[in-house]
C-alpha cells in the first residue's frame, strides 16, 4: 500500500461516505422497521445451504441495537464491513481534512488482496455453513 496526498475528488467521495453514514444512523428506525418486510433467502430455502449473505439482515438489526457480538454471530464478513463503513465514514473526511495521506493499493499488491478478500469470503461462508444460520 502507498500513501499519496489527497486531491480533490478524494475529499468529494469522502464527504459523500460521511453523508450516507450519517444517514444510515439517522435512518435507524426505518431500517429496523423494513426489515420484517426482508424476504427469506430463495438459495437457503432451496438447497438447505446458506449462501454467503445469510444472516445479514439479522446482523445489521443486531448491529443497529448496539449488539456487536450478535451481529458477528450472524454474519461476521456483513457485521464487520458495516462497521467499518460506518466509522471510516465520520473518520474519513476529518482525516483528510487534517492533512491525512489517502491509501492507495500498489498494483504488485492486488492479487495479495485479492487473494485475501477470496479468503475472508470463503472464511465468512464456512462460517455461517458450522453455525447453522
Amino acid at each position: 500500500m502507498t500513501w499519496r496526498p489527497p486531491d480533490r475528488e478524494d475529499r468529494q467521495v469522502a464527504m459523500l461516505w460521511a453523508v450516507c453514514s450519517g444517514l444510515a444512523v439517522l435512518l435507524r428506525p426505518l431500517w429496523v422497521s423494513a426489515a420484517g418486510f426482508m424476504p427469506e433467502c430463495v438459495w437457503h430455502d432451496w438447497t438447505g445451504w446458506p449462501c454467503p449473505g445469510c444472516g445479514s439482515t439479522r446482523a445489521m438489526l443486531n448491529l443497529l441495537r448496539g449488539d456487536l457480538s450478535g451481529a458477528l454471530a450472524f454474519n461476521p464478513l456483513a457485521a464487520a464491513a458495516a462497521t467499518t463503513f460506518l466509522i471510516g465514514g465520520f473518520v474519513a473526511p476529518v482525516w483528510l481534512a487534517c492533512g491525512g495521506l489517502r491509501p492507495q493499493l500498489a498494483p504488485r499488491h492486488r492479487p495479495a488482496f485479492i487473494a485475501a478478500a477470496v479468503s475472508a469470503f470463503a472464511a465468512n461462508w464456512a462460517w455461517l455453513y458450522a453455525s447453522g444460520v
